[in-house]
């Protein structure tokens, strides 16, 4: 045993006796901890369930001087490498006892909430108040936790008015990699709430995005606002990829809608592949309850029809304080879109809106494939010639898809007014992972079965993976959740790298908090 494992396992053992059952060094628990949804990390040391801030501060100063890298976890759901550990030895701090929403002040809208509370836990807690954040959540927001949404950034609900996860935020509670428990907005004043994020330079922004490069945050504050009380929905069909971009593109531009979601026809055909949405007797009841017997009884009777699955579909909510105004949304929506495409029963945007954190069984293909999305975040202006890009990478690829029975379908939505969202979901035939093995349903698993390793398809679909940022990238893409995968040092301006860097070694001059993230 090398001194340095002596000395690693030292410090775990007396992390033992102050951590009690809140250090977990159990091997299944670790290789569990150790894999999210697309790949495996290093081995892990040990995982840490902190209580509180100040427990962790402690704990993370024994770690980095001892040489240990610590990797901050969230609900899990991340797919490029965000907590997976890229060296040893290496402690995960799984954050998901820190599940107190602290504060919800409607007087002066904001709410406080530590890091590992879920979106639908912080949700449910707002609608009994009459209150929401404007962006409320990823669709895995079953699962994923705000404080992982800030590191990665996360988009959908609500994004399509009011932007990603980082709009929303006015303050930080963070723990750096020397021990520090640093505070970002107005709060880190003395004597002043967290009511404020603009309170000279905007520290909170350094650690939204940061994929827990900088540190690891505990709390964070969100502004409120009123609960709409009025919604409708509206879908559309599109015989082409132009015309669908081009009513996206214009609906964003004119903020009508508060969700958007696009299938091309390869992603709706996988849709439909599941088990038929009229079979899935939870999520009917949610639709009864949101929008009544009607909305449930005509999903139910057009079950797998829903949407012609040669189309490009375009599915949207409109949101509103009064009957008037959701009218008038709708009124000026049906015009903007009536020359790109054919209306259709929304019954998809209904679904989505009864059942919205619904996607955990989702990482799995209607078949039990593995499941890998890749996104760009592009201008308006770009949307279409990416989408071509990408089709054109996916004809090269054909025979080599073919021959590894690897499927792709695309996702398509608008972020705020500027942004197109674009992610191609690659599909293969692979065994399930741990982490498919704890977070997917049981029932469901065993229903679509799994179709065992397949080691020759993974790497094909690694590969195509690869290709598919590439294309993005060299067509001008941002990208959220960058994680260990993602493009972000190459091509960058290098006085912007040189005070990130400058940062970095301020807060954590060994570089043991998440090595590898935003290092490409």
């Amino acid at each position: 045993m090398s001194n340095a494992t002596a000395t690693a396992q030292d410090v775990i053992a007396q992390l033992k006796v102050s951590w009690g059952k809140d250090i977990v060094t159990d091997p299944n628990e670790l290789e569990y901890f150790a894999t999210d949804v697309y790949s495996q990390g290093q081995p892990l040391l040990a995982v840490l369930r902190p209580g509180n801030a100040q427990q962790l501060a402690g704990a993370v100063k024994q770690l980095t001087d001892a040489g240990i890298a610590v990797v901050p976890r969230g609900g899990g759901m991340s797919y490029t490498g965000g907590y997976t550990a890229a060296r040893s030895p290496s402690v995960l701090v799984d954050t998901g006892s820190l599940d107190k929403i602290v504060e919800i002040n409607l007087e002066d809208a904001y709410v406080v909430v530590e890091a590992g509370v879920t979106w639908r836990a912080l949700k449910e807690a707002l609608d009994a108040k009459g209150v929401r954040t404007p962006y409320f959540g990823p669709m895995s927001g079953s699962h994923a936790t705000v404080g992982g949404g800030m590191s990665q950034g996360a988009v959908f609900h609500g994004s399509a008015r009011y932007g990603c996860s980082a709009d929303v935020v006015l303050g930080l509670q963070v723990v750096t990699a020397n021990g520090d428990v640093l505070t970002t907005g107005s709060a880190a004043a003395a004597n002043t709430s967290p009511f404020f994020r603009w309170y000279g330079p905007d520290l909170t922004g350094l650690f939204l995005g940061d994929c827990g490069l900088l540190g690891i945050k505990t709390r964070i504050v969100l502004k409120l606002i009123p609960k709409h009380a009025h919604i409708d929905y509206l879908s559309w069909q599109f015989g082409t990829p132009d015309g669908l971009f081009g009513a996206l593109s214009a609906l964003a531009r004119a903020g009508l809608a508060s969700e958007t979601a696009a299938f091309d026809p390869a992603l709706t055909r996988i849709r439909m592949r599941r088990a038929s949405l009229s079979s899935d007797v939870k999520a009917l009841t949610n639709v009864i309850k949101k929008g009544g017997l009607i909305s449930g009884l005509k999903l139910a009777v057009k079950g797998r029809d829903i949407v012609d699955q040669e189309q490009f579909s375009l599915h949207i909510t409109l949101e509103g304080d009064s009957a008037a105004e959701v009218a008038d949304r709708v009124a000026r929506a049906r015009k903007l879109v009536e020359s790109f495409g054919q209306s259709v029963e929304p019954s998809i945007p209904k679904m989505m809106a009864a059942n919205p954190f619904a996607a955990w069984n989702s990482m799995l293909g209607p078949q039990g494939e593995r499941w890998a999305p890749v996104h760009a975040i592009v201008p308006h202006s770009k949307s279409v010639a990416v989408f071509n890009a990408l089709q054109a990478l996916f004809a090269r690829e054909q025979e080599t898809m073919d021959r590894h029975g690897i499927f792709i379908g695309t996702l398509m939505s608008s972020v705020g007014a500027q942004t197109t969202l674009i992610e191609p979901c690659i599909y293969w035939p692979d065994s399930h992972n741990a982490f498919h093995v704890r977070t997917v349903d049981v029932d469901h698993r065993e229903r679509i079965g799994c179709p065992g390793e397949h080691l020759d398809a993974r790497a094909a679909a690694d590969k195509l993976k690869r290709q598919i940022a590439h294309v993005m990238r060299s067509h001008g893409a941002a990208n959220l959740q960058l994680g260990k995968f993602y493009d972000y040092r190459a091509g960058r301006d290098p006085a912007a790298l040189a005070l990130l860097d400058a940062i970095k070694a301020q807060l954590d001059p060994k570089g043991l908090m998440n090595p590898g993230v935003l290092a490409r």
